[in-house]
């Protein structure tokens, strides 16, 4: 998710950008009950390799799934979707350090917060992959602002009885609400998870 980078194709295995497996990891150490909570996380997805060696480059989408499922059988929903915000808005904070130029934040923020809005979406669009893997994401901008995104990597093989995507819903979330102001908030209110078509993510300020 970058404002700067050329659009790059699609790779053939479907990838995700690391932050979904190591800032999940610092979420769990750091809210989810400690390291104890994090490595058996991790050992239960069968994923114990990347707390030895945190990834630095995209990884298969389905470790991904892999890990939220591990969460959720062995933490719950409620506490697995707390863990994943954190984990959200901490991968929100790295992309406003690291992916989105601090000139570009500045100038969107003086424009009109719907203009600005739609510059962001789709910036957000054309790198869609490094999040969505092997999914679908795509956008309406009016009446109001709302994100969908079909096959995403956190509901393969996951069923909820609520949405599940908070990780996205929280990085979305945060890298809005510092263009767009505090107000700004991102709710999921349909998920794969639950059986939806796609997950939808609606913006409002």
């Amino acid at each position: 998710m970058s404002i700067t980078s050329t659009e790059a194709a699609r790779p053939p295995v479907a990838v995700i950008g690391p932050n979904a497996i190591t800032r999940m990891a610092e979420a769990l150490a750091t809210i989810g009950g400690g390291d104890a909570t994090c490595r058996d996380v991790f050992a239960s997805a069968g994923l114990s390799d990347y707390l030895a060696t945190p990834p630095t480059r995209m990884i298969p989408e389905t470790d991904v799934a892999k890990l939220h499922r591990a969460a959720v059988d062995r933490l719950g929903e409620a506490r697995t979707a707390r863990i994943s915000r954190e984990a959200g808005r901490l991968t929100g904070d790295y992309l406003l350090a690291h992916r989105i130029p601090l000139l570009a934040q500045q100038v969107l923020k003086r424009l009109p917060r719907a203009l600005a809005a739609r510059i962001l979406v789709k910036a957000i669009a054309r790198h869609a992959w490094t999040f969505a893997g092997g999914g679908e994401f795509t956008y309406e901008a009016s009446p109001q602002l709302t994100l969908r995104l079909k096959g995403s990597p956190i509901c393969k093989e996951l069923r909820t009885r609520e949405p599940a995507c908070a990780y996205f819903a929280a990085t979305f979330e945060r890298v809005f609400m510092e263009i767009l102001g505090p107000t700004l908030q991102v709710t999921e209110t349909e998920c794969e998870a639950t059986g939806a078509p796609a997950c939808v993510f609606e913006v409002r300020w």
